[in-house]
């Protein structure tokens, strides 16, 4: 739920707002708007269930008064998202999340990166207990009775969990696709410290829905690359015409790094979890397995060098890879 369609924010009262005085916003709100809007938000707070739920996705513990000021800043549209220092946990989620579904694609690879890492820490900083007391403070404010029960909570912030998921994936299909590639690697690398801790729930998130995401880009990159070792292989036994060889390595070099940039933020995801990126450590496998053949048939040496420095710059990172890279460049006579 978008934080400018709750409840609240439609009849224009807060979640310390009594019963009274909800009453009679939903009133003057049906006057002077969307009468059927109006209606179907004070249902919503009549409601003790979906209450809950409003005061979830709105700013619970905060006074009304820096509630106002605070959505002011977020209304318009942003090239960068802040950090709400100070905002109750729940609001702060609310705030930034609201923030991110409007950040101009003009911000960027590194502004919408700023604002995912933001947006996963602030989730991470609202646990269902201390939303619970936020919660059950504002309904003493109110009038109202407590929350009845803290799965309840849970349940709602699980909801906001998917929520906060969206306003992610929107904020990332509005770049171009190389900033988006580079953005989910900033997030990726920051929230995991390159790749040395898993990542919380937002970015882990981001980074399974990247994965599926990019499956037909890999399947077809895969299958690019396959063509170009078989051609490789064939200039190589064919002997005396380096040229050609050195023609289908560029390409095969173009292609590789290619996927290499794009399958970064999945590689760091490996590194930190032990969560395979099939494809990669597949065609890993298959190049280093053409580069040896090439050497043990008495191919140009020199392409089999060239392609075991590259082997190492794309898939260095490749458990597997990683372990005989070295050994193959020490009987290659090449250096990494």
């Amino acid at each position: 739920m978008d934080i400018f369609d709750n409840p609240f924010y439609v009849l224009g009262v807060g979640p310390r707002s009594s019963r009274e005085e909800i009453a009679a916003a939903a009133d003057q709100a049906e006057l002077a708007g969307d009468p059927e809007r109006a209606a179907a938000a004070a249902a919503a707070l009549a409601n003790p269930r979906r209450r809950l739920t409003a005061e979830v996705f709105f700013l619970p513990g905060m006074a009304r008064k820096n509630a106002d000021d605070l959505l002011d800043v977020v209304k318009g549209a942003a090239r960068e998202v802040q950090e709400f220092q100070g905002a109750p946990p729940c609001a702060a989620v609310n705030l930034t999340a609201a923030r991110l579904s409007r950040l101009d694609p003009k911000a960027g690879a590194e502004g919408t990166s700023d604002g995912i890492v933001l947006l996963s820490r602030a989730f991470e900083g609202a646990d269902a207990a201390g939303v619970m007391r936020d919660i059950d403070a504002d309904r003493r404010a109110a009038g109202m009775p407590p929350v009845r029960s803290i799965s309840d909570v849970e349940e709602d912030l699980n909801g906001l969990g998917r929520y906060c998921r969206q306003a992610v994936k929107e904020a990332l299909d509005r770049l171009p696709a190389g900033e988006l590639v580079e953005a989910v690697r900033r997030a990726a690398a920051s929230e995991t410290g390159g790749g040395t801790r898993p990542a919380p729930v937002i970015v882990r998130d981001m980074l399974e829905i990247y994965d599926v995401e990019t499956m037909a880009f890999f399947s077809r990159e895969e299958a690019t690359v396959q063509a170009l070792l078989g051609a490789l292989k064939a200039v190589s036994a064919a002997r005396g015409q380096p040229w050609k060889a050195a023609a289908v390595g560029e390409d095969l070099s173009k292609v590789l790094l290619n996927w290499k940039r794009v399958a970064a933020p999945l590689l760091i995801r490996w590194k930190g979890t032990g969560l395979m990126h099939k494809s990669s450590h597949r065609l890993a496998l298959d190049v280093r397995a053409v580069t040896v053949e090439i050497h043990n048939s008495g191919g140009d040496p020199e392409l089999a060098r060239r392609m075991t420095r590259l082997l190492a710059s794309v898939f260095g990172a490749v458990p597997e890879v990683n372990e005989v890279l070295d050994e193959d460049a020490k009987r290659l006579g090449t250096a990494l």
